[in-house]
C-alpha cells in the first residue's frame, strides 16, 4: 500500500506541473520504467564471504579507500544501520570519516556504542563482534566468531561548529582523505557487505588504472528491509551521463582527483552529478579511464525525505544538475540548450541543427523506427540485436533509457543523419546496395556502422529523430 501511495502522491505532484496530458504519459511511462517485480537481492553467503575476507588479507595492504559521510540531523536508527554496512565490509582497509553538520554530538555517541571506542581508544574486550552487528544490521549472514580489530582501518568523527551545507562539510572530509580512492556514502543509505570487496576487486584486476568506479544499486525502504528497483547500468556512456547521472552510486573517485576538484556548493543538490561531469573532462580517455562494476553494492533508501522516496522533496537538485550539464557543455565549447524533460532529473541537450560541427567526432546521428506504434528498428548492438524493441512510442522502458540520448554501437540506415565528411563513405557502402533488390538493412547498417567506429566516430542515438 505504502508503494501504491507513493506513486499516487508522484503523478498528483506532476499533475499540478505538467497537466492532465502529460501526467498520463508519464505515469504510464513510469509504470513500464520499473524492474521485474520478482527482483531479490541475492546476499553474499558465508562461504562467499570468508573467500573475500581471505582475499582482501592478501591484498588490502595496497590499496585504502576513504569513505565520506556528510551527516546533518541524522535519524540515530538509520545511521547506526549505515554504520553497521561499514564496519561488516569483507575488505579491511579503509576509514570513514564523518563529517556532522548537526548542532548536537549524538552521532559520536552512536560511534562509541556501536564499536567500544571511547575517545578514541578501546578498552580491551570492547571490539564489536559480527553477532553485535547482526543485530543492528539485519542484512548480514556472517560467522558469530569474527571480531573487527580495525586493523589498518578508523574511523573520523569531525563536529562543524557550523553546517556549512552538503558541498562545503563534504569538501572538509575530503581534505582529510588518505585513502587512494575517495567514495561518497549518504548518512541514511547502506553499502552491501561486500562492497569494497568487490571495488577493491576491480581495481586490482584493472591495475589501478581507473580514475571513476561505479557499481549498480538498488533501493531498500525506510525501514531497510524490502529491496526493490534494482539499478542494472550500462558501462560510461558519455552522452547518456549528460541526460541523467545513472552512475550515481555508489561511486568513487581517484583521491588526488576529487581533492583537486571538490564540490561546488552553487550546486547542493546535484553537487556528486557536477564532480562527476568535471571529473570525466579531465580525462584523457573517459571510457578507458572509469570503470564500471555490474554488481548491486549500494542500497539508496527510500523514505519521505529523501530523493530516493520522493522525487520532489529536493526540486532544486534537478535544477542544480541541469545547470552542471549546462556547464560541462559551456566547458566543452558546445553553444547548446540545456532543458529538463518529463522525468525530474533527466536533461535534453538541443544542439540547434550544429550537432556535427560542435561535435565532428559524431559520425552519425540516427532515430527510432517504428511498426504499428512500438520500436522495430533504430538503436542496435553490435551482433544486430534491436535496442528496446517492443518499446511504445512516447515510452522510456526500463530507467526511462529508452528516452535518452546516447551513444550506441550500430544503427540503421533508415533512419539516419551522417556526418558530411562521411557522405562518400556512406554513398560507397549504402546508398549503392540500397538500389538493389530487398535489401538486407540490417547487414548494411552493420557493415556501415563498424566501418565508422573503425575510423574513430562516434554514434549518437536520439529517441527524437526523425527521417528528414
Amino acid at each position: 500500500m505504502a508503494k501504491v501511495g507513493e506513486m499516487y502522491n508522484k503523478a498528483n505532484r506532476y499533475f499540478k506541473r505538467n497537466g492532465i496530458g502529460k501526467t498520463a504519459v508519464a505515469v504510464a511511462d513510469t509504470a513500464v520504467s520499473k524492474a521485474p517485480k520478482n527482483f531479490k537481492y541475492q546476499l553474499a553467503t558465508t562461504e562467499e564471504l570468508k573467500a573475500q575476507r581471505a582475499w582482501s588479507s592478501r591484498f588490502a595492504s595496497g590499496l585504502k579507500f576513504s569513505l565520506i559521510v556528510p551527516a546533518f540531523e541524522t535519524d540515530t536508527l538509520y545511521f547506526d544501520e549505515m554504520l553497521a554496512s561499514v564496519l561488516g565490509q569483507t575488505y579491511c582497509n579503509w576509514e570513514l570519516i564523518i563529517v556532522d553538520g548537526s548542532k548536537g554530538k549524538k552521532l559520536c555517541d552512536e560511534i562509541e556504542r556501536m564499536t567500544g571506542v571511547v575517545n578514541g581508544e578501546r578498552p580491551a574486550g570492547r571490539a564489536l563482534s559480527a553477532e553485535d552487528i547482526k543485530k543492528t544490521y539485519r542484512l548480514f549472514s556472517v560467522d558469530t566468531d569474527i571480531t573487527y580489530d580495525y586493523d589498518g582501518c578508523t574511523i573520523k568523527y569531525i563536529h562543524l561548529t557550523t553546517n556549512g551545507g552538503i558541498s562545503t562539510n563534504s569538501n572538509y572530509g575530503v581534505e582529510q582523505a588518505t585513502g587512494d580512492y575517495v567514495g561518497l556514502l549518504d548518512h541514511d543509505d547502506l553499502l552491501t557487505p561486500d562492497a569494497l570487496y568487490y571495488m577493491s576487486k576491480a581495481l586490482v584486476t584493472n591495475e589501478y588504472k581507473a580514475k571513476l568506479i561505479f557499481s549498480d544499486e538498488d533501493k531498500t525502504d525506510a525501514k531497510g528491509k524490502t529491496f526493490y528497483e534494482p539499478n542494472r547500468k550500462p558501462d560510461l556512456n558519455m552522452d547518456m551521463i549528460l541526460t541523467n547521472n545513472y552512475i550515481c552510486h555508489f561511486t568513487l573517485l581517484e583521491r588526488k582527483l576529487i581533492q583537486e576538484l571538490k564540490f561546488r556548493s552553487e550546486y547542493d543538490g546535484a553537487q556528486d552529478y557536477d564532480l562527476f561531469l568535471r571529473a570525466l573532462r579531465s580525462m584523457e580517455d573517459p571510457e578507458a579511464q572509469t570503470l564500471h562494476v555490474p554488481k548491486i553494492l549500494y542500497h539508496w533508501r527510500a523514505h519521505s525525505l529523501s530523493t530516493a522516496g520522493n522525487t520532489d522533496a529536493k526540486e532544486y537538485a534537478y535544477e542544480a544538475g541541469r545547470r552542471a550539464v549546462d556547464d560541462y557543455c559551456k566547458s566543452m565549447g558546445w553553444a547548446v540548450t540545456v532543458s529538463h524533460t518529463a522525468h525530474l532529473g533527466f536533461y535534453h541537450i538541443e544542439y540547434k541543427n550544429l550537432l556535427f560541427s560542435t561535435r565532428p567526432y559524431i559520425g552519425m546521428l540516427c532515430g527510432p523506427l517504428y511498426k504499428f506504434g512500438k520500436i522495430s528498428g533504430g538503436a542496435m548492438r553490435e551482433d544486430g540485436t534491436v535496442m528496446y524493441r517492443g518499446l511504445t512510442k512516447g515510452m522510456g522502458g526500463y530507467m526511462h533509457r529508452g528516452s535518452l540520448i546516447q551513444q550506441v554501437e550500430a544503427a540503421d540506415v533508415r533512419n539516419m543523419r551522417v556526418n558530411p565528411v562521411l557522405e562518400n563513405l556512406y554513398d560507397e557502402m549504402v546508398e549503392s546496395k540500397l538500389a538493389k533488390n530487398a535489401p538486407d538493412y540490417v547487414a548494411i547498417s552493420l557493415a556501415f556502422c563498424k566501418k565508422v567506429r573503425e575510423l574513430g566516430y562516434k554514434i549518437l542515438y536520439d529517441p527524437d529523430h526523425k527521417q528528414e
